[in-house]
């Protein structure tokens, strides 16, 4: 009978710590917050606000423990050095790293830094972070021409379709549109401009890095934007690209 009640309370503790949310929630200056703990209670914090975004870890007293500029972070066993501190003067490398950390959380199992392990079990509620966090970039690095400079080419280059992903911002319900590329053109080229809702409704940096490289034909990308009222109904898009411009409506 004891054998059987130290199984019993075993695994009721196994499983209280098992259970570890992210948080998310508001500080001042419109600052997005997003918090788990891990079984020693040491706790992954991460701040974002249009300025910039910070990523903190701290110990069981909620002392802060220095990383320094860059930390090196596994994500479900993918290893990657991510910086600290971003914001829009950061060098394109760091913006992309951060981005790509940004992007991983939302499927995140286990993440693993200076040696603490950190296991979401809820991390489809950060469906909104990639938004969130790379907001700092949204308006500066958009490096976009006035929708008026565009002018339709005869044999468009690109299918452009859009999809929407419903999330949570706490309480919160919000609507991400997402734009889906697909090249048609037998050359390769390159998208050089992106205007979304007469340029109402930005591209998030993510999807600014996943312009850079040239595209071919057959190729398929995705480019998130922002989730703000003036792109929750995507009505119009302007692109320009080495190969000529194009406009698409949609209803």
């Amino acid at each position: 009978m004891l054998m059987k009640k130290i199984v019993v309370l075993s695994i009721v503790s196994f499983n209280c710590w098992a259970a570890m949310p992210w948080e998310t929630g508001w500080a001042m200056g419109g600052t997005s917050t997003y918090a788990i703990n891990d079984k020693d209670n040491n706790q992954l914090l991460i701040e974002c606000n249009d300025q910039g975004s910070y990523l903190y870890l701290r110990n069981e007293k909620r002392n802060e423990i220095k990383l320094g500029q860059a930390v090196a972070i596994s994500v479900n066993n993918t290893k990657m050095t991510v910086p600290t501190s971003i914001d829009a003067t950061s060098a394109e490398g760091d913006k992309t790293a951060w981005g790509n950390f940004i992007y991983s959380l939302s499927k995140s199992k286990t993440i693993t830094i200076n040696n603490k392990k950190f296991e979401p079990n809820n991390s489809e509620k950060l469906s909104d972070i990639a938004n969130m966090c790379t907001a700092y970039d949204e308006t500066d690095s958009n490096p976009i021409p006035s929708q008026n400079t565009l002018q339709q080419t005869t044999k468009p280059v690109l299918k452009v379709s859009v999809h929407y992903v419903q999330g949570s911002f706490g309480s919160i319900p919000v609507t991400v549109p997402i734009l889906h590329l697909a090249g048609l053109s037998d050359k390769p080229f390159k998208v050089q401009g992106l205007v979304v809702n007469k340029g109402n409704c930005k591209v998030t940096a993510y999807g600014l890095d996943k312009l850079k490289t040239p595209m071919v034909y057959g190729e398929e990308r995705t480019v998130p934007l922002v989730a703000a009222s003036t792109c929750s109904t995507v009505l119009d898009i302007a692109i320009q690209t080495n190969l000529g411009n194009f406009a698409y409506t949609f209803k």
